[in-house]
């Protein structure tokens, strides 16, 4: 996203189609080391025969070279966003000069003879008004991607900014509720299949099309939030996944079409994690924490990695299939609710910025705010 600052969502999807197109190679990789021979599971869904047991040690161990190996390759190809050798002393610069500009502004309306019609919300002493100026611009980030929109200059909102900031905890909200959905229809979807479909193959043909429809579907919702906004692009992609989870268990109805359908359906609203948040934070935060923000953001719903499985166990055996889609369904809708109270605002102020209010004229710089 600091690359090309402008198309955030489209270049997240891309790069990130790279993780989605894992599974249209490794699940059947898998399954036929694991399973080579096609057996059937047990009636609850699970594997208990020794031959595939033994295997999965094995396969950990296998996966555990690939990914090493990707990694490795990764870290070579690895390239910091090329930068001026002179940029702090630039943007140092820029900020002398937006002060010495709002200073001497300052000075000339204070001391001129339009004094009595400057009302000054902030101070009426002009040593005070150029010190707090002083104060704001010691203290600024300057986006340094995009430095002037429109004649402003956005900055940046730090980490700590960010936690007091309702649309942090918003996106947090939707994250949890996106990504538990994802936990669930990524680590169950064979394990409900298997309840009517006896065949293991089919089953991680089913994985591999979704993966590629799922890469396939984080470019293509990356690039639709470039183009409306990451509020009507989430509500679109929850109020799907909510409607296929509330009736997936439909599915052994209308056999392996019918599933395939339901699963792709499903695997293509994941990008609302991984595709949409990334570059909703970009937006709202500023693109200098992206990575930081974006990890406060989606931390609780990772943490939940260590103990979601077995929770989900759990309550599939209390509740069964539908009890366990409705709940998880009920989720999605909560994240649904979130999203229409999330306010489309870019929160990266702008340093100098001035509005009319009928026949005055306001002009902030920072904390200041003065009138004329």
């Amino acid at each position: 996203m600091e690359w090309f600052p402008n198309k955030k969502g489209l270049v997240t999807g891309i790069v990130s189609s790279g993780l989605a197109l894992t599974p249209v190679f490794m699940n059947n990789v898998q399954t036929f080391f694991v399973n080579p021979s096609n057996l059937q599971p047990a009636s609850d869904g699970f594997f208990y025969n020794d031959e595939i047991i033994e295997s999965v040690p094995v396969l950990f161990l296998i996966m555990a070279s690939v990914t090493g190996g990707f990694l490795l390759i990764g870290l070579l190809m690895y390239k910091e966003l090329p930068r001026e050798s002179n940029k702090e002393e630039t943007i140092s610069s820029e900020l002398a000069t937006v002060y010495e500009t709002s200073r001497q502004s300052c000075s000339k309306e204070l001391s001129g003879p339009i004094t009595k019609d400057l009302d000054c919300r902030t101070t009426i002493n002009n040593d005070k008004l150029c010190e707090s100026l002083e104060e704001d611009s010691a203290n600024i980030n300057v986006d340094d991607e995009q430095p002037y929109s429109n004649g402003d200059v956005k900055l940046h909102v730090s980490p700590k900014e960010a936690l007091k900031m309702k649309e942090f905890y918003l996106l947090s909200i939707v994250s949890i509720c996106s990504f538990c959905p994802f936990m669930f229809v990524n680590g169950f979807y064979k394990t409900y299949g298997q309840t009517f479909i006896q065949d293991d193959m089919f089953l991680s043909t089913t994985g591999s099309v979704a993966g590629v429809i799922h890469a396939f579907s984080r470019v293509i919702v990356g690039l639709i939030q470039d183009k409306i906004s990451y509020k009507l692009t989430s509500l679109l992609l929850l109020g799907i996944k909510t409607v296929l989870l509330f009736t997936m268990v439909a599915t052994p109805y209308g056999g392996k079409v019918m599933y395939m359908i339901w699963i792709c359906g499903l695997f293509t609203t994941f990008p609302l994690v991984f595709v949409c948040i990334p570059a909703a934070v970009a937006e709202v935060f500023g693109t200098k924490y992206t990575a930081e923000i974006f990890g406060m953001v989606i931390f609780t719903s990772t943490a939940s990695f260590f103990f979601w499985p077995l929770i989900l166990h759990r309550i599939t055996s209390t509740l069964g299939w539908f009890g366990t889609f409705c709940m998880t369904a009920t989720i999605s809708f909560i994240g649904i609710l979130v999203s229409i109270v999330f306010t489309e605002t870019h929160r990266t102020q702008s340093l100098i910025s001035t509005s009319n209010n009928g026949d005055k004229e306001q002009i902030r710089y920072g904390s200041v705010e003065y009138q004329k």
